[in-house]
């Protein structure tokens, strides 16, 4: 099977900055290593809409500059949607994790009468919305639109950002693009009430890293895809800081007791071997918070294995 790499170097939905270098900063790896990483793959480089951070902000407060994110996520969704109607493997490189907006709805879109299951690996649930966010920040927010699930609280978003919210949800298709049962949280441990009620309510399974480090990170691999076995594709989404902070603080917003790299490595690997995972993200690698590129040193060390993989399927 061919493999893509593609640049989604949006950064729009993040709180720090830096995100969007996380592709330069895995190129800068790779060269060090002396790794092929990037001769593995071609590159599909999309346009950012990054610009718009230099705005004001007073339409929006419960979803910082989310009209910048309209073309970009609608180009990432053709550009994931292409690919996979031409065989071809997308590898998305944020960014941050609100451009999984674009590659599952690009998923979906590519395979528009399938269901499609979810693994989300991250420290974060990421189920907020307009009305429950603490902080605006959209990388926060995909699931809850991805599910069309919003859950009401006590901020009161402004009309304009709820129609920008509205298009994003239509993107591909105006129906959701995941159900809460075809989702599998691995390595969650940061969240709020209105996320916990939401996973409460709606019953999605969570396997936290205690449970990963009992039953070894092969049988959570297992586990996660009969528990998706309904499901005919699967789209996986790796947050780099589902990775313990003792590995590299190259990240936005690290938390303490994090997967360790050969976890990691063994839950992407064992991912991408089964037929049925069709996309992956990588996201929220941020060199600006980082020291001497560590977190993409050794993130390239959990994505060099994929690729023999995917080119054998």
């Amino acid at each position: 099977m061919e493999v893509r790499l593609i640049e989604a170097a949006s950064e729009i939905g993040a709180g720090t900055r830096g995100t969007s270098m996380g592709m330069s900063a895995l190129r800068v790896a790779a060269w060090k290593k002396g790794s092929e990483l990037f001769g593995h793959a071609e590159e599909s480089i999309l346009r950012d809409e990054n610009d718009v951070l230099y705005e004001d902000d007073k339409e929006s407060p419960n979803a910082h500059h989310i009209d910048g994110l309209i073309r970009f996520e609608s180009d990432l969704a053709y550009e994931v949607y292409k690919f996979l109607r031409n065989n071809i493997f997308p590898i998305v490189i944020g960014g941050d994790h609100s451009i999984a907006i674009g590659s599952v709805s690009g998923t979906k879109m590519a395979f528009p009468n399938e269901r499609v299951g979810v693994v989300w690996i991250d420290a974060h649930a990421d189920l907020h919305s307009p009305w429950t966010t603490p902080s605006g920040n959209v990388h926060g927010m995909p699931l809850s639109l991805l599910m069309n699930i919003e859950m009401k609280g006590q901020n009161r978003p402004k009309m304009f950002t709820l129609d920008v919210w509205d298009r994003l949800r239509k993107i591909g298709s105006s129906g959701p693009k995941v159900l809460p049962s075809d989702l599998v949280f691995i390595g969650l441990r940061d969240y709020e009430e209105e996320e916990r009620a939401i996973i409460e309510e709606h019953n999605i399974k969570v396997i936290t890293v205690k449970e990963l480090r009992e039953k070894g990170a092969k049988a959570v691999v297992a586990e996660t895809l009969a528990h998706l076995s309904t499901c005919d594709k699967v789209h996986v989404s790796f947050d780099v800081d589902s990775l313990d902070p003792s590995i590299s603080v190259g990240t936005g917003t690290p938390v303490p007791d994090g997967l360790f790299l050969d976890e990691a490595r063994e839950l992407l690997t064992g991912f991408c071997s089964d037929p049925k995972t069709v996309t992956l993200d990588v996201v929220e690698i941020n060199p600006a918070l980082d020291t001497k590129n560590s977190m993409a040193e050794n993130v390239l060390t959990v994505m060099e294995p994929l690729f023999p993989i995917l080119r054998a399927r």
